[in-house]
């Protein structure tokens, strides 16, 4: 069982954040450097046992959805065996493990009677469907791994996190970050005929005058191509941390015995953060510092 899994079913599930199906929808998309924000919504209605009618559980429906995300379909008249062969395989792990795929079966409550959702609150049942959360996730990422649909944690982390300790991942230029997908959205719902629409608006508010400006950054945001710096270097061209990491045999800076050093070649401020960033997972591990900053802007 991944500690961050644990941690992450806890933080979210455990303290009323989101419920068993958005829970395990979301921790499976974040495994993959995919944005929860835009899919937790599609899950509300399977949490408790699909919107209290004793039907399946909401762990196994977060999971069905989550080996789609990465195994489905994504155009009409695509393969959809893969998927289904993940999902029955998903499904006989998870029954055999727990007994049933159904929400009645796996708590003993009724939740469309509030005796049964008080029941549910009294005994602290949650307690059981955080395990249950907990082992779809890590079965249906299993799955999907050895399949070859995701990369394997050490792999996505450092996909994600930088040898310095920043975000890759919620980089301005990172290929599929939010701040892309967020800018490619934006773009598309304004569509190419804005720009004359901004100039009769100018009348209205002076601040449309500044739309071409806005439209040369915007198209920058939507463009990013980078994969990380470990692929193609740091934005900030000055930065030697990936090339001294490499050489070295590193993932992370702390993992150097040379570390702190005088070789990263930022500034001060920056490599204050450089710093404290590798002395925190140094100190908590790498997989508790992804759930750290996880929900952190990216730029702070």
């Amino acid at each position: 069982m991944s500690d961050y899994v644990k941690k992450r079913v806890t933080d979210l599930f455990g303290n009323g954040q989101l419920f068993c199906a958005e829970t395990v929808l979301a921790v499976m998309a974040e495994a993959g450097g995919r944005d929860p924000k835009q899919l937790v919504g599609m899950a509300t209605g399977f949490c408790s046992g699909a919107a209290r009618t004793n039907g399946q559980c909401g762990a196994v429906s977060g999971a069905i959805m989550g080996i789609g995300l990465y195994a489905g379909r994504t155009e009409p008249g695509g393969d959809y065996e893969p998927a289904y062969a993940l999902v029955q395989d998903f499904l006989e792990r998870f029954n055999e493990k727990c007994g049933s795929i159904n929400c009645l079966a796996l708590t003993g409550c009724d939740f469309s009677t509030p005796e049964g959702q008080e029941r549910f609150a009294e005994k602290r049942l949650i307690r059981k469907c955080i395990q249950y959360a907990v082992f779809a996730i890590d079965t249906a990422l299993e799955l999907l791994r050895g399949e070859g649909y995701l990369p394997e944690m050490a792999e996505m982390l450092k996909s994600q996190i930088a040898p310095c300790g920043l975000s890759c991942g919620k980089c301005l230029a990172y290929d599929g970050g939010p701040i892309q997908v967020a800018a490619q959205t934006l773009t598309s719902e304004l569509g190419d005929k804005f720009g004359a629409y901004a100039k009769r608006f100018e009348g209205m508010n002076p601040v449309f005058a500044n739309y071409g400006s806005f439209k040369e950054l915007l198209d920058f945001m939507a463009g990013g191509s980078c994969s990380g710096c470990r692929e193609k270097g740091c934005l900030f061209k000055a930065c030697r941390v990936p090339k001294c990491a490499k050489e070295h045999g590193v993932d992370f800076c702390f993992q150097c015995d040379q570390f702190p050093c005088e070789e990263h070649g930022m500034p001060d401020a920056l490599a204050a953060r450089w710093k404290a960033n590798n002395e925190a997972m140094a100190d908590r591990g790498v997989e508790a510092w992804f759930v750290e900053w996880m929900d952190r802007h990216r730029y702070l």
